[in-house]
């Protein structure tokens, strides 16, 4: 359309052609005939300025979305919530839980399983604890777990990582098989050696 539109512009400069005629040859109404004109006058083009930015503006600016990055690099687990709480407490930013979470699709951080490890994981204080806890017999003792909980839930199962990255302190099945070769093993390594 634009070039029909040109040569509409074309045909009235060469001043061969009168109204009905450009009309005829471009099959275009008189209406938009003289509104191509009226724009190319103005302009200099025969075609609409194009928006700069198309679609509504976003909320979070580049710098507010680097810290929300740092946060999730930091802490994974942290709830959506809370990143809100930070960016209005550190940032001085109000924002919704749908802009935190378009803004961390957009950066390429999605939400996975959180499988948290251990952090005791020395074989040998291991062994020490075997070789001091086997001194009783298994109807004396009792085991209590600790879970790490916040107000929401027990453990915090998702986190955040980008795509085809597992989140830090997860298993992956190379991870694991590494612990099982790693530290069970060597930890069994350590007691027979000890016996």
């Amino acid at each position: 359309m634009v070039y029909l539109k040109m040569a509409a512009v074309r045909l009235r400069q060469r001043g061969l052609d009168t109204v009905s005629d450009i009309r005829d040859i471009t099959h275009m109404s008189r209406a938009s005939l003289y509104r191509t004109w009226r724009l190319y006058s103005l302009t200099g083009s025969v075609s609409k300025k194009q928006p700069v930015s198309r679609g509504r503006p976003r909320h979070l600016i580049y710098h507010d979305i680097q810290y929300l990055l740092s946060l999730a690099r930091h802490s994974p687990a942290t709830f959506l919530d809370e990143y809100c709480d930070r960016l209005a407490r550190n940032r001085l930013f109000h924002t919704s839980l749908a802009t935190v979470h378009r803004a961390f699709v957009r950066a390429g951080l999605n939400l996975k399983q959180l499988q948290k490890l251990a952090s005791e994981r020395s074989p040998v204080k291991r062994a020490d604890y075997i070789r001091r806890i086997g001194q009783y017999s298994p109807a004396s003792l009792v085991f209590l777990d600790e879970v790490s909980k916040d107000e929401r839930t027990y453990a915090r199962l998702w986190g955040r990582a980008p795509k085809g990255q597992p989140v830090e302190g997860s298993f992956t099945k190379d991870l694991f098989l590494a612990y099982l070769r790693d530290d069970l093993v060597r930890c069994n390594e350590l007691l027979e050696s000890q016996s």
